[in-house]
């Protein structure tokens, strides 16, 4: 409990404002009664504590025993009594029973009901020894018992009489209500969702975030009569107080069939705003209109216009933490966020895919650091609490307890038990100065390694994020090498229809004589072929003691490779078999080594277009393969 509470209630219940003055180190206000002598309460601040004496007379000694009471400390009074309003265990109910009793106890006059039933007044008289004792009739003074200290006020000054509306939605406040302040606004709103006034004067509100509770009848009336040309369709520009009551009104779902057109009329409450540019309600507005979709669970596609912002936001720090954007994604995003940006950068300029594709590859390096590099670079994700309609006077007779709306990758809302939350993604505190010199040393780094613009001033950034560059350029360069490097790709498949298709050409362009020629030269080369094979058949016999015929063919060798390896293995030549044939040594190499692949797991025959020969490493492996004893 507070001391503005204790005053709201004096004000109201009793018509006495509390005025506080500074006295011997301590802020205290007295309050007293009208037409009294003395004070029965006073309201003490000292050192940040806040506490309340009041009169209680005979029963002082039983309350200073109760609970967050004691004896009074400022009034060295037996009499009073002192109130800890910061003691969790004051109960509020018995508290502001005492404050009336020490009220009623000190009025100047006893009231009493002005009926027909009521017992008479007596006035007690002590005789002095000898007199006699009378009774005699106090007149009674109906006009005093009819009205209220308040309205006899008023009616004295020649104010008009409270509205029937009003008057029953001031006696409606429960001071005993949890939460106070929301709870009441609630049940008193709801009290006046259809009332109506015709006030002519526009009254101010000094208070820019008041309750119905805080307002004089004036005000009221001059608010509910503003509210009622709203209404109708004719905005008037009013002071701040009237726009938050209103926006509170419209959020509690008072005075609205739907939650569609509570959203409606909070739309046009923000655009009239903003066109009469009375006030200045921007930020919130923003917040009021999202807490209102989120919290009413409206449509997903009705939601996020208004979340543009922050779902863009989302996903420029989704693209930088997550890992899946391109390395153009990732420099869109990086210039959302850093005040340095590489835009005069030679690669840049003339090559730009490579530049995305270099920053990619750095950017990597840094997200896959052990030591969480882009944590402290960028940010990362978090869950923050949030205050539902922080912005305006919010309750309501059956909360939202739980709810999940997942508006994108960085923008979630949940709420669990009552208690709502938002996940999103939140910058680093460095980030501002780091992700800066981050960005101007790859500018820096990536100009000296590939030699291209004027050369930068080196700027300060922690070694580990230094060292990723430079790794992330070296890996690139790699890659560069590594693309540059020719590549021969032949379709095996089509191989026999070229032979075929080369074959046939051959045979059309040769005349008689060069066929005659070519035939001679074949049966030569046959003659010395058969030659050379009866001159080494001895050798083949001292080298191998068995070959299994079986063994080429079941590595799936065709009669041509088979021949090649074995002339390979065994050293004999192997030209004129191939010219023979019209066979490309290369062709048929590359066949045999993707053959025998799965079986060795690597290429058996070294080619270099030229002249081939077998691996000595693999050797006795591909004479195991072919059932081959070597000697």
């Amino acid at each position: 409990m507070h001391l503005a509470e204790v005053a709201d209630y004096i004000q109201s219940r009793y018509g006495i404002e509390a005025s506080y003055v500074d006295l011997a180190g301590q802020t205290l206000a007295a309050i007293t009664v009208p037409g009294a002598n003395e004070s029965f309460a006073l309201l003490l601040k000292k050192d940040g504590r806040e506490t309340v004496e009041l009169k209680a007379g005979s029963l002082a000694k039983f309350l200073a025993a109760q609970p967050a009471f004691g004896p009074a400390v400022f009034m060295q009074d037996p009499a009073w009594i002192r109130v800890d309003l910061d003691n969790p265990a004051l109960n509020d109910r018995f508290f502001y029973k005492t404050l009336d009793s020490a009220y009623q106890s000190s009025r100047p006059l006893e009231a009493a009901k002005n009926t027909a039933e009521d017992r008479q007044e007596h006035e007690i008289y002590l005789l002095d020894e000898g007199e006699d004792f009378q009774e005699e009739v106090i007149p009674k003074r109906p006009a005093f018992f009819k009205d209220s200290d308040f309205d006899r006020l008023l009616a004295e000054k020649g104010q008009p009489v409270i509205p029937e509306g009003i008057q029953q939605m001031q006696e409606s406040y429960d001071y005993l209500a949890v939460p106070r302040r929301e709870s009441n606004f609630y049940r008193q709103g709801m009290l006046m969702a259809n009332y109506e006034d015709d006030f002519a004067q526009m009254v101010p509100i000094n208070k820019q975030r008041p309750v119905y509770h805080d307002l004089t009848v004036d005000q009221l009336r001059s608010y509910f009569s503003w509210r009622t040309k709203f209404r109708q369709g004719k905005y008037k520009p009013a002071p701040a107080a009237y726009v938050y009551l209103l926006a509170s009104e419209l959020v509690c779902q008072i005075g609205v069939k739907e939650k569609a057109d509570g959203l409606r009329q909070l739309r046009l409450l923000f655009a009239k705003c903003v066109e009469q540019k009375d006030i200045s309600t921007s930020w919130q507005e923003k917040h009021i209109l999202q807490n209102y979709l989120v919290y009413y669970g409206f449509a997903l596609e009705e939601i996020r216009p208004d979340f543009e912002d922050e779902l863009m936001r989302g996903e420029v720090y989704h693209n930088l933490l997550s890992g899946e954007a391109s390395g153009q994604e990732l420099y869109q995003a990086i210039c959302c966020l850093s005040s340095y940006l590489p835009k005069n950068n030679p690669l840049l300029k003339k090559e730009p895919e490579k530049f995305y594709e270099l920053l990619a590859q750095v950017w990597q390096e840094v997200r896959l650091n052990p030591y969480q590099l882009l944590k402290l670079l960028v940010g990362e994700k978090t869950t923050l609490p949030v205050e539902m309609f922080a912005d305006t006077v919010f309750f309501s007779l059956d909360p939202v307890k739980d709810a999940e709306l997942i508006l994108g990758p960085g923008l979630v809302y949940r709420c669990q038990g009552g208690q709502w939350s938002n996940e999103v993604y939140w910058p680093s505190g460095r980030q501002r100065q780091l992700l800066a010199n981050f960005m101007h040393e790859f500018d820096r780094l990536s100009r000296q390694a590939f030699k291209q613009g004027r050369a930068l001033k080196e700027k300060d950034l922690p070694p580990a994020f230094k060292q990723s560059i430079v790794q992330g350029i070296a890996d690139y360069q790699e890659i560069l090498v590594e693309r540059a490097r020719p590549k021969v790709n032949i379709n095996l498949a089509s191989l026999d229809q070229i032979r075929a298709d080369a074959a046939e050409t051959k045979e059309s362009l040769l005349t008689e004589e060069e066929r005659q020629l070519e035939a001679e030269d074949a049966e030569k080369i046959t003659s010395e072929s058969n030659k050379q094979v009866s001159e080494s058949s001895a050798a083949e016999e001292n080298m191998t003691k068995d070959i299994d015929e079986t063994a080429a063919s079941g590595l799936g060798l065709d009669e041509n490779e088979e021949q090649l390896l074995l002339d390979l293995f065994s050293g004999q030549p192997y030209q004129d078999f191939l010219r023979q044939r019209h066979l490309l040594l290369s062709v048929v190499v590359d066949q045999i080594n993707e053959k025998i692949f799965d079986e060795i797991g690597d290429a058996v025959i070294d080619c270099d277009g030229q002249k081939a020969e077998i691996v000595e490493d693999y050797r006795s492996d591909l004479a195991d393969l072919l059932g081959i004893e070597e000697k």
